[in-house]
């Protein structure tokens, strides 16, 4: 599987923004992607790094089928005019093609789709870990050992630029009822954490209407 993320600064960013985008989505863009071959399976906002932004995750089988997407996309006179009306949304936008870590694979976020149409949770965490030069073999061991106990439903990496980049998607907003005393699982678990990752970004992020994964 490949990943295409595609971030949308919205323009004003304003929840009325939102809104404009969200009804836009599911009129035309959501059916668009799919008669494209597109799988669209995550859409949702932030607030973290701007207001109101928007990220979108589009999946396909392989990088011959993004590519024929992205043929098919340049031919198609509606796409043409969807891609327009995005820039007018969202005039400042940035994309990536990311790949999944062997360890979460792609059918766990395929059940995670599957579970959440019938009890959305409506927000998850990105955790977005720095991993330490030449620890990536280590990092992913330890994921393989962890990952089935945690609720990781997604674990991807870029295809190009940031090497070193790790972005797991967990179920809920974590540590949303602030402040804990560390358990014995946390302080073992991040003590080994922090030896292969260093670094970690956590953000909470909301799911959008459109969003099979809800």
């Amino acid at each position: 599987m490949i990943y295409f993320e595609e971030t949308l600064s919205l323009e004003p960013a304003s929840p009325e923004t939102l809104d404009s985008l969200v009804d836009f989505a599911q009129e035309r863009l959501a059916p668009a992607l799919d008669r494209l071959g597109a799988r669209l399976v995550a859409a949702w906002y932030s607030d973290v790094e701007l207001f109101c932004q928007v990220t979108q995750i589009l999946e396909f089988d392989s990088l011959a089928s993004f590519e024929d997407f992205r043929i098919k996309a340049g031919q198609d006179e509606e796409w043409t005019e969807i891609k327009m009306r995005l820039e007018e949304l969202a005039p400042q936008q940035r994309t990536r093609l990311l790949e999944p870590l062997g360890p979460i694979p792609s059918e766990t976020l395929h059940e995670a789709i599957k579970q959440s149409q019938e009890s959305p949770l409506g927000a998850y965490s990105l955790a977005v870990l720095e991993v330490a030069p030449g620890r990536m073999p280590q990092f992913v061991a330890g994921l393989e050992q962890a990952g089935g106990m945690l609720p990781i439903v997604a674990s991807w990496r870029p295809v190009t630029g940031k090497q070193h980049e790790v972005i797991d998607v967990w179920k809920e907003a974590l540590r949303g009822d602030g402040y804990q005393p560390a358990d014995d699982f946390s302080k073992q678990f991040f003590r080994g954490l922090r030896e292969t990752a260093p670094r970690e970004r956590l953000t909470p992020v909301y799911t959008l209407p459109y969003s099979p994964l809800r």
